[in-house]
């Protein structure tokens, strides 16, 4: 009964130590993808940089035309007026009740 049970000792042990390897190796492994998800990022970055930089009047602004800029201002005036009813009170009568504009 003592061997068996010393061997059945080993093959625990044995077994805790190989999953402690395991999950050492995984933390490993996790932390260099991480690493290399950087090294990637930094280097794909760099690749679009440079393509945008390349490419002839992406990266150049021309100047607003002021024509479209007094457009834009008369439009951006024409909502605000509208976003702003005009109030109108209805009068009432002795009993409550609305009346006619006619009268």
């Amino acid at each position: 009964m003592g061997q068996v049970m010393m061997e059945t000792l080993y093959i625990i042990g044995t077994i805790i130590v190989g999953f402690g390897v395991v999950f050492k190796l995984l933390i490993d492994l996790g932390h260099k993808i991480e690493d290399g998800l950087i090294e990637l990022d930094e280097k794909l970055a760099i690749a679009i940089r440079s393509v945008v930089e390349k490419i002839p009047g992406l990266g150049e602004h021309e100047p607003i035309n002021p024509i479209q800029m007094a457009i834009g201002q008369l439009i951006a005036n024409m909502n605000q007026q509208k976003q702003q009813p005009q109030m109108k009170i209805i009068e009432r009568d002795e009993k409550g009740l609305f009346t006619s504009q006619d009268s």
